[in-house]
């Protein structure tokens, strides 16, 4: 953690990753994020799920991410996240877009971390669910 600054637990949509490991610029709000992970100013709320998801989308071919690369910072994000397997929402009647989004949601839910995404569309309307936009 760094010294003096707030700690907080964070659940990172897999879209801001996407974008951290496909952007050139330094500057991006989503490599910010990620090298404040990296740094100890956040803990990543991670669950079996979504280390999945995070799988199966960052090696998709479209996305031209390096293999290598897309490992490297799901173990890293692994490295400092805590992990849990969280209550599904469904018993509490939450709506979702897509019910892949739900781990997400669940997660930052069980922990009452922050949901960090790139927009709100796909999740229901909830404090937790957090614009990276707000951050930086």
């Amino acid at each position: 953690m760094l010294q003096g600054e707030p700690f907080m637990q964070i659940v990172i949509d897999t879209n801001i990753i996407v974008n951290a490991l496909k952007s050139q610029d330094d500057s991006a709000k989503s490599v910010q994020l990620m090298r404040d992970v990296f740094r100890g100013k956040y803990e990543i709320g991670l669950s079996a799920d979504i280390v999945r998801e995070y799988r199966e989308v960052l090696h998709r071919p479209h996305l031209n991410i390096n293999y290598d690369d897309a490992e490297r910072i799901i173990y890293l994000i692994e490295k400092h996240s805590i992990f849990i397997e969280p209550k599904a929402s469904t018993q509490q009647h939450v709506e979702m877009r897509d019910e892949k989004d739900r781990v997400f949601f669940d997660v930052a839910k069980c922990l009452n971390a922050k949901l960090i995404t790139r927009n709100y569309k796909d999740y229901p309307v909830h404090e937790l669910i957090t614009l990276i936009d707000e951050l930086y």
